[in-house]
């Protein structure tokens, strides 16, 4: 049973980690989210969290970060419609429906969500073997990829990756985008990042397929405003 502090307390050092990229104190987030509860009251909460496994502490002398179950829990219970944002994020979209031909549209669909979500992308539609990829630099910007070694393997985990889409999610209808954590992912060279992945009706008729993958510590709700936002475009 997670509380309404604990809630708030996971919710604040989530995104702060999202936003910074390094363990989070209780200093921090009593300093920078103004939550009405004393210093003392965010170590004890952020013990238990830790205890209950949504936040771990990587070093003994460090801030806490997200685990997988932190991150499930954020998505499932924290992320709530902004109606505002949403409006903006279609009215990014918008360019899309004017597009004809259709590949062009893939592949303007796997930049813009690229740059939008400032993660790699993919798009195509369902029973087609080609997919457009986009946004490897925009990913690799990340502090996560400044080990040579991590870069080197998302870089080949991105070039086999419209394969792997093809195996595990091109049977099916629209739905809703799907997001896999960790471990959760199908895909076993993606068990280190986050997939989220959407099927979208589209102006030609065709299931679309649009993917973002990048690291656990990417921004959840812009990712998931921006794949729904691209679902209510086309009338869904």
């Amino acid at each position: 049973m997670v509380t309404e502090r604990q809630k708030s307390i996971l919710e604040a050092l989530i995104r702060e980690y999202v936003a910074e990229a390094s363990p989070v104190s209780s200093g921090e987030i009593v300093r920078k989210y103004h939550l009405p509860y004393s210093p003392a009251t965010v170590r004890a909460e952020l013990y238990e969290l830790d205890r209950q496994g949504f936040i771990l502490q990587p070093h003994t002398s460090a801030g806490r970060v997200p685990t997988d179950k932190g991150y499930r829990f954020f998505i499932e219970e924290s992320i709530v419609v902004d109606e505002g944002n949403d409006k903006k994020m279609e009215r990014a979209l918008s360019s899309l429906l004017d597009i004809k031909d259709e590949f062009d549209f893939l592949r303007q669909s796997s930049r813009l969500i690229a740059q939008t979500s400032r993660e790699f992308s993919v798009a195509g539609f369902l029973g087609r073997g080609l997919l457009y990829k986009s946004g490897l630099a925009e990913v690799l910007r990340g502090p996560e990829f400044a080990d040579e070694n991590t870069a080197q393997e998302f870089g080949e985990l991105a070039d086999f990756l419209d394969e792997e889409i093809n195996r595990y999610f091109v049977i099916g209808e629209a739905e809703e985008p799907r997001v896999f954590i960790g471990e959760e992912n199908p895909i076993r060279d993606a068990k280190n990042y986050t997939l989220m992945i959407s099927r979208t009706n589209t102006p030609f008729g065709k299931v679309g397929i649009f993917a973002i993958l990048g690291p656990r510590r990417m921004d959840y709700e812009r990712n998931l405003m921006l794949l729904r936002a691209m679902r209510r475009i086309f009338g869904e």
